[in-house]
């Protein structure tokens, strides 16, 4: 897996507005322009479709955690 890729990969679906629109609407041709193993390529996928649903907020409760309870 390379990391750096999926790094740019990410960094552009949420600066370039343009490149997330083309992501959602097809994955696959967007992600075309890198090359990526399957299991990057299944990443990215999976995340372009959650860019796709909308942001998602869990309603649970926030804990604080560590030595500061």
């Amino acid at each position: 897996m390379d990391l750096r890729t999926v790094e740019t990969v990410v960094r552009r679906l949420f600066t370039d507005a343009e490149f997330r629109a083309r992501a959602i609407e097809d994955s696959a041709a967007a992600l075309s322009e890198y090359r990526l193993g399957a299991a990057e390529h299944a990443a990215l996928s999976k995340l372009c479709l959650q860019l796709a649903s909308g942001p998602k907020f869990n309603a649970t409760t926030v804990r604080p955690m560590g030595y500061w309870i």
